[in-house]
């Protein structure tokens, strides 16, 4: 083991032998060798740690694991390595059954079916473990995984993704000119803001209805992926909308067999765009993800359960996806794009919106955290990005640039987090109904076609925001409504009916209201 680490590769031995069997395990093994010396070749110290071998965590003054799904021991276990190596890079190798994800507890405001959110963002933060999502909004770490499906049993299935690690080169900005986008027709408007955002431009862009495979499939061959359709846990499908249609948009198997670029970008807003469920178990299609990165995508950032956001302007999963594909389209490694884009998301959303801090825990980055999809100027990257560069940059002056980043990133998000919000103690109903303010948002509500019950909130937050609030003397609030409906995605024997939501928030500061949300589950 290097005295210096610059990438940790977590993984499980015998949760890999158990789900491989030994011959599977070892040749996992053998192809790690592969990818830490590739990774010396770009001047990355990469090392391999097993989080059930007493002996490497020792090393690291941590506790072995002894079960797989330990999620409190996974966490001690990464945190143990990040303290004694400070990586720029935590790569966590496979799918929850062998590197748990963090169940968190829904935030509070939180009314939807999802009883936890599987989440990898506790391993980005330094925080001990727990299980509110408010515990993480100190982000600082770069943390990608590399999974296979929960269940699998091909142990090539994961090696081929590290084969794509391997061999994944950067290519020009020009080269990330082609863009293919599917959305629900219903949300036109927002996907179109997205793009724009992105891009400067909606080119490339499919709605659903009429949209669908065959006629997407030349499509698929661009190199950045934004899809804004609806998802369903279990399910190999995308979904569009039309009023009360939901057509199937995409399937894994038929995108899989089109010609997906190597080395590209897919961000999904979806619900459950990013669960890893076991599909022998299930008998259907492996998930989208999946299907993704097996065919060489470098990254894929997507949601584990219900996502949010609203049909025509852009927020929650809308913007936790642009801020990726804007970071990483700059230069950045995939890793540090997706760390900038949660650091940005906490520094700019309400953080106290039960759905903000829903989106920052749900959606996850699959894929080598220290890939560089997008070659540009030294000054813009943080590794070696080419050959040509290589010459003119020694290992030792990137090393020294990746660490300022680093360093930088953690002052950021140690900021941004102490400044953000949190929704707290829920007001008793006698006492919220008695505000001026509460009645006010049920009117507005009403309006909106929300005339459920409304629960209110008290706001608190990070240390500077307590700092600030104290200095107005007063307390703000959050009022939360939320709608209940069910959608019948697909057609045919294979339709299936999924719960939907609609939700309005009020941000309440003294007697008046200061800012509405409304948002629909994806």
């Amino acid at each position: 083991m290097p005295s210096s680490v610059d990438k940790a590769i977590i993984s499980n031995r015998a949760a890999l032998i158990k789900k491989y069997g030994a011959a599977g395990a070892t040749a996992i093994y053998s192809k790690l060798q592969d990818l830490i010396q590739h990774d010396q070749a770009r001047g990355i110290a990469s090392s391999v740690f097993d989080i059930d071998d007493a002996k490497a965590m020792t090393a690291v003054n941590g506790s072995a694991v002894v079960n797989e799904l330990d999620e409190r021991g996974a966490k001690a276990a990464v945190d143990a390595v990040q303290s004694q190596h400070n990586c720029d890079y935590i790569l966590l190798l496979d799918g929850p059954d062998v590197i748990p994800h963090i169940n968190l507890t829904p935030p509070t405001g939180l009314n939807d079916a999802d009883p936890i959110i599987p989440s990898d963002l506790p391993y980005a933060s330094p925080a001990a473990y727990g299980k509110q999502v408010s515990k993480y909004l100190v982000v600082t770490r770069v943390v990608g995984r590399l999974p296979a499906a929960v269940g699998e049993s091909d142990p090539q299935k994961l090696i081929k993704l590290l084969d794509h690690a391997i061999n994944h080169r950067s290519a020009s900005a020009d080269g990330f000119g082609a863009l293919f986008s599917m959305s629900a027709d219903a949300w036109k408007a927002s996907t179109q803001l997205s793009l724009v955002s992105v891009f400067g431009n909606h080119n490339g862009l499919h709605l659903s209805p009429p949209d669908g495979h065959n006629g997407i499939d030349h499509s698929l061959s661009g190199s950045v992926h934004l899809i804004n359709c609806h998802g369903a846990s279990g399910d190999w499908r995308f979904y569009g909308q039309k009023g009360n249609v939901y057509p199937t948009a995409m399937e894994s198997s038929l995108v899989g067999a089109a010609a997906l670029p190597k080395g590209g970008l897919v961000a999904a807003e979806c619900c459950y765009g990013a669960e890893l469920y076991n599909y022998s178990l299930l008998g259907v299609a492996m998930p989208m993800c999946l299907t993704y990165l097996g065919a060489g995508t470098a990254a894929y950032v997507g949601s584990t359960n219900i996502a949010y956001g609203p049909a025509a302007s852009n927020a929650m999963a809308d913007l936790i996806c642009q801020y990726f594909l804007e970071k990483a389209m700059k230069g950045a490694s995939t890793g540090r794009a997706f760390l900038e884009a949660r650091q940005l998301f906490i520094q700019t959303q309400v953080m106290s919106t039960p759905q903000n801090a829903k989106t920052l825990a749900q959606f996850n980055l699959y894929g080598d955290p220290s890939l560089l999809p997008v070659n540009v100027p030294a000054d813009a990257g943080d590794e070696l990005l080419s050959k040509s560069m290589a010459d003119t940059m020694t290992p030792r002056d990137d090393y020294v640039e990746r660490k300022a980043n680093r360093i930088a990133l953690e002052s950021n998000g140690r900021s941004v987090a102490a400044l953000s919000t949190k929704a707290s103690v829920k007001l008793p109903q006698e006492a919220a109904n008695g505000l001026e303010a509460v009645a006010r948002f049920k009117e507005l509500a009403s309006k909106m076609g929300m005339n459920g019950p409304i629960d209110v909130y008290s706001v608190t937050g990070g240390t500077e925001f307590r700092r600030a609030n104290k200095g107005i003397q007063d307390d703000r609030k959050i009022a939360v409504t939320t709608r209940e409906g069910e959608r019948l995605l697909g057609t045919g024997p294979e339709a299936k009916k999924v719960p939907s939501y609609k939700v309005v928030i009020g941000h309440i500061l003294r007697d008046g209201i200061f800012k509405i949300d409304e948002c629909e589950s994806k």
